[in-house]
């Protein structure tokens, strides 16, 4: 039986490295049972089997936590803030760290460009496997309850999205040339601005409710 689960991990692998190479080489238009199944030297009917087709297998691409971090309890607890103060470190950080991995990996930003294409049923299920994703990440950083993280990720997220797409198809935002790594230190840098500046306004608007409560209650009776 471990041997069994053995070679269906090790096959489960080839296939994902054989789909990763696919999609470098045709791009996801190109991304095709046959190509895959040849690319990793195995029968196309061990991904039927394994996935269910080409959707399943897309789908379980994008859920592995290759494109997405996989947070556990306790990874969670060491980059949970200690702070208020340092959460704004949280968000960007990892917004940082998963678009500089999308930008080295030509499989990731063709499974990015799901979200752009219309009316296909495989980049549909890719579409919404990649938001399921992006929710899963941000409900597990909402540390802290008040400001509509959920808003303010779909802005971000969104943003940093459309920007590592534009930069695959070598073109240019606002005259920064996302082709370049000074440009995306720039892109980075504004990032970062961003969310300390979203951080220091949640905290200001806070000490501004918790200043007006104190000034509403009645006076200690001695």
């Amino acid at each position: 039986m471990e041997k069994i689960r053995r070679n269906r991990a090790d096959t489960t692998q080839r296939i994902v490295n054989a789909l990763e190479d696919v999609l470098a080489e045709q791009g996801l238009e190109g991304a095709r049972i046959n190509q895959i199944a040849e690319k990793a030297g195995i029968s196309k009917v061990l991904i039927y089997r394994y996935f269910g087709g080409l959707d399943g297998l897309m789908e379980y691409y994008v859920r592995m936590g290759r494109m997405f971090p996989h947070f556990t309890p306790a990874m969670l607890d060491q980059i949970r803030p200690i702070h208020q103060d340092d959460l704004a470190k949280v968000w960007y950080r990892q917004a940082i760290q998963m678009f500089r991995y999308m930008r080295t990996s030509k499989a990731a930003r063709e499974v990015l460009k799901a979200n752009v294409v219309e009316n296909d049923p495989t980049a549909d299920v890719i579409s919404k496997a990649q938001d399921d994703e992006l929710m899963r990440l941000v409900n597990q950083l909402s540390f802290i309850e008040g400001p509509d993280n959920q808003a303010i990720s779909a802005v971000m997220l969104g943003a940093l999205s459309y920007l590592t797409i534009q930069a695959q198809n070598n073109h240019t935002m606002v005259g920064i040339d996302l082709r370049s790594e000074q440009g995306w230190q720039r892109i980075e840098g504004a990032v970062k601005l961003i969310y300390l500046a979203l951080n220091k306004m949640a905290i200001d608007t806070q000490s501004v409710k918790l200043s007006a409560q104190t000034k509403a209650q009645p006076a200690s009776q001695w």
